[in-house]
């Protein structure tokens, strides 16, 4: 195992297991002192000298653009179109950042957050990396100066505000790498402070004569200037969300004498010398991991979402099956897209159909929030949607919710501190509660109005998250790339899915190379692989858990208590846990294919052990099938009617009576010892037919209607072909032996194929991410998305074990805890976890130790089922230590 030492967490995850995992390891892995390591400046009065030096250079213009700081993002870039406001030094010479509203980081795609979100943050941790993370990038990039909320990174660290803080609407000019207590006090310019004729005070002018005015008071605070002046004079500089028109307006009352240059001077000069004292003290800040530093923007983030709405649960139902979605975006399409990427997430294939949606969800651009574009655009959805449910989502609602209720018509209002990309996709998720919600605090007086509505919400589906967040080491998980390379390049896949999940959030989802060698589709997250024999543990098995609470079947019952056609046969005396345990002794499985071969049509043998022109067929080493082999007319037609209406593969078409034969065959088929353990494809055949019997409903529409569609599940299908595009369905084989075609859409497995594509063992469809939305179901003990499913006693009675001799579950699929055999996981798997793996290529594993979720989805048997690279170097299992190894401080050794 790789040495992750320098994450000194030692055994922290057995401390916390129960605990937020997050704080706890950025406690005791990050000692960061952000203290700025300061070096003496000799001739202090250097700072005068060059801002008076400066000051001197600088136009009436320059003075007053030089205290004038705008409030948008948009100003900090300097381009020429901003002129003149590109006057001030700071924005002219990128010296300045914008804290308010939060700002972009190079490259990284996670922003920095906003004022908002950190006055969220109530742990120390994380503001200590967001600290650290900001010195850094200022240092980096030559940032002098953050402008941003008295209560922003730095308060109690020895960078303070002249004042204590009074409330969270007051601004500080926060200058970098300067311990002195004498920050700048940032003051918002008020929008009509020279409308009307307005004055501000007594002006004496040279002439002697004198006006009486009344002062504009910004603060009731009397601690704090009262009017403009004293506000200059105090050494402080001003906000506005219009710094060309404030330009101007300020300008024009310095030029007609209505204030006094000296005092902008003096206002200036101050400025300046903090500029100079920021450009020569840098700090010398610790350097951190680039994804604990997103990862701790990113929580700040999720902390500054809330939910408001008259009722008390969340905005949709547990069972996602019962509703119909429409999505009304007045918002940028960027800003949509990462919206409905996440509701995608939770729910596939979303679409808005030409009728009004059950649930509507509006995104609405906060920067149009006034009260008669909202309630004009209200009536006029509610026109078209009378009966809609509708959630108005807004990224950034400014101050807008302190003296506004909630809108009329509107049921819930989901909310964020700002509006970027990524606060869009955290309200996404916080839809479908797949993140944590908390409710508003007093402090947050931009919701006054709406506060009694605010709920809080626990997280109940799965998340999008980071591997950071969960303790997973990134650049041990970038190792998965490697390995998926080298698997590709060596012809043992043409492509894959790999999805890593923690604590119920996916950390890793993947998709590699393309559906076929021809690369003609890339292979893509909501692309569909068939699962074979996983089909048993996402299928099956969760449907007889369901009929076993519900008392239908029990474990000593035998099949000939349900099958009444086993009655004369030795298998009757079979209980459903031997099948269950695959300890039946029934024979692995029976090629019901080739017993349909037409013999009078044959020449020759059906198998030979050497290639040759009659034997061309390759089935496996030392097995090829005769090239004149074809399949009985009375069993198979190219076309459907009511005697051939089971479909096998495209226009192939199997006789209906041919399903009692093969249910015959396997009761006829030779038995092994009872209760030894043998692998056996057959039991499930029984069991599949079982969930029919015992329910009045299929397999294929018990398992949708009861666990796929409430979950979320609309990736995963029996018969595929007859629900999604073909271009969404990953092919297997070229079936040269059986079906003569490339099976693109149909299962590949011949014995679930000839049931009518729907079978006990085989026959399903999926995606990782459908698949991860299960296992996270069997991890949390049988809920999911706040909706039980199952019985946590039945979850661990099905997965856990039942003799020394025999490694597997009830269904489930368990380590091999003797080392000297092959196991179906990574050795790291601990014993408790489960899965299965499925021939085509693919494995499904949950670990309730580590609480690790690992999904690999691949087409290794394209073109030909004898394609053995992918098992034989284990890559699946590799794959799954990666992720293990990757947790950090685990116990187990390598």
């Amino acid at each position: 195992m790789e040495n992750l030492n320098i994450w000194k967490i030692g055994d922290v995850l057995k401390m916390v297991r129960e605990k937020v995992l997050y704080l706890c390891i950025v406690c005791l892995v990050f000692q960061i002192s952000v203290h700025a390591q300061l070096s003496d400046k000799e001739g202090g009065d250097g700072y005068d000298n060059y801002a008076s030096e400066v000051l001197q250079n600088m136009t009436l213009s320059d003075k007053v653009a030089l205290l004038l700081l705008p409030s948008q993002n948009d100003y900090y870039t300097f381009s020429p179109e901003k002129l003149p406001y590109s006057q001030n030094l700071l924005l002219s010479n990128q010296w300045l950042i914008n804290g308010i509203e939060g700002f972009a980081t190079g490259e990284v795609d996670v922003p920095f957050p906003d004022i908002r979100a950190i006055s969220h943050l109530e742990d120390e941790a994380t503001l200590e990396i967001l600290r650290n993370d900001l010195l850094h990038f200022a240092a980096q990039e030559g940032y002098k100066a953050v402008v941003a909320s008295n209560h922003y990174l730095f308060s109690g660290t020895g960078i303070n505000y002249i004042d204590e803080p009074k409330d969270d609407r007051d601004f500080t000019l926060w200058f970098l790498g300067n311990q002195r207590e004498d920050n700048l006090p940032v003051f918002e310019m008020p929008a009509d402070l020279f409308s009307k004729n307005i004055p501000l005070r007594k002006i004496s002018f040279n002439s002697g004569s004198s006006q009486s005015v009344q002062p504009w008071v910004l603060h009731q605070d009397k601690k704090k200037p009262e009017n403009f002046e004293d506000l200059l004079s105090y050494g402080g500089v001003f906000l506005a969300d219009n710094p060309e028109r404030e330009h101007a307006r300020i300008l024009r009352a310095f030029q007609s004498n209505m204030l006094q240059e000296d005092d902008l001077n003096r206002a200036c000069e101050r400025l300046l010398t903090k500029i100079n004292e920021a450009g020569i003290r840098l700090p010398d800040v610790n350097r951190i991991p680039e994804g604990v530093r997103m990862f701790a923007r990113r929580r700040t983030f999720e902390e500054g979402l809330h939910y408001f709405s008259e009722h008390r649960e969340p905005f949709f139902p547990a069972n996602l099956s019962t509703i119909n979605i429409e999505l009304i975006a007045d918002v940028e399409d960027q800003k949509a897209e990462a919206f409905a990427q996440m509701v995608d997430f939770h729910l596939p294939n979303f679409e808005t159909s030409s009728q009004p949606g059950d649930y509507l969800l509006w995104l609405f651009d906060g920067e149009n929030l006034t009260d008669s574009i909202l309630a004009d655009r209200m009536s006029e959805i509610r026109q078209g949607h009378p009966n809609s449910g509708i959630a108005l989502f807004l990224a950034d609602a400014g101050s807008y919710f302190q003296n506004h209720p909630l809108p009329y018509g509107i049921d819930a209002l989901f909310t964020g501190s700002s509006d970027w990309p990524l606060v869009w996709e955290y309200l996404g998720q916080a839809a479908f509660s797949g993140v944590p919600l908390k409710k508003s605090v007093r402090r947050e007086e931009c919701f006054s109005g709406v506060r009694h509505l605010s709920r809080e919400l626990p997280k109940t589906r799965l998340k999008i998250g980071i591997p950071e967040e969960v303790a997973l080491h990134r650049d041990s998980l970038n190792k998965i790339d490697e390995l998926i390379a080298e698997a590709i390049q060596t012809k043992a896949t043409p492509g894959a899915q790999v999805l890593i999940a923690r604590d119920g959030i996916v950390v890793w989802n993947k998709s590699y190379g393309y559906h076929t060698y021809q690369k003609k589709y890339p292979v893509k997250t909501n692309d569909i692989y068939d699962l074979a024999s996983v089909t048993k543990v996402t299928a099956t098995v969760p449907s007889l858990m369901k009929l076993y609470e519900e008392q239908a079947w029990a474990l000593k019952d035998s099949l000939g208590r349900f099958f009444v056609e086993s009655d004369t046969t030795e298998k009757s005396g079979i209980t459903i846990k031997d099948l269950l345990l695959h300890e039946s002794g029934l024979p692995s499985f029976i090629p019901f294919y080739l017993n349909t071969i037409d013999k009078d049509r044959l020449n020759g043998n059906v198998f030979g052990r050497r290639y040759s022109w009659k034997y061309n067929i390759k089935l496996d080493n030392y097995i090829y099938l005769n090239r004149t082999v074809s399949y009985r007319r009375d069993v198979f037609h190219s076309k459907a009617d009511s005697v051939f209406s089971i479909p096998v593969a495209e226009n192939m078409f199997m006789n209906t009576g041919y399903l009692d034969s093969i249910m015959h065959q396997v009761l006829e088929a030779p038995m092994r010892t009872r209760h030894n353990y043998l692998y056996s494809d057959l039991g499930f055949y029984f069991l599949g037919q079982l969930i029919p019997k015992l329910s009045g409903h299929s397999l294929n529409y018990f398992s949708r209607m009861h666990f796929y569609n409430p979950i979320g599940m609309y990736n995963t299908s029996f018969l595929p072909s007859m629900v999604f595009s073909r271009n969404k369905i990953v092919p297997t084989e070229d079936d040269r032996a059986f079906r003569k075609q490339l099976l693109d859409g149909w299962v590949h497995d011949p014995g679930a194929a000839m049931m009518g594509g729907v079978a006990g063992h085989a026959g399903l469809f999926s995606n990782s991410l459908d698949l991860a939305k299960l296992m996270q179901l069997y991890l949390n003990g049988g809920t999911y998305g706040g909706k039980r499913y199952l019985e946590d006693s039945v979850l661990e009675m099905f997965t856990g074990t039942y003799n020394d001799e025999n490694r597997r579950g009830l269904g489930f699929d368990k380590p091999q805890p003797d080392t000297t055999k092959v196991s179906p996981a990574s050795y790291y798997a601990s014993p408790a976890s489960f899965g299965h793996s499925g021939f085509t290529g693919t494995l499904v594993w949950a670990d309730p130790e580590t609480r690790l979720i690992y999904i690999f989805l691949s087409n290794r048997i394209h073109p030909n089922q004898y394609n053995k690279k992918l098992i034989e170097e284990n890559y699946r299992t590799r794959l799954q230590d990666i992720a293990y190894r990757a947790i950090i401080s685990s116990s187990r050794e390598e």
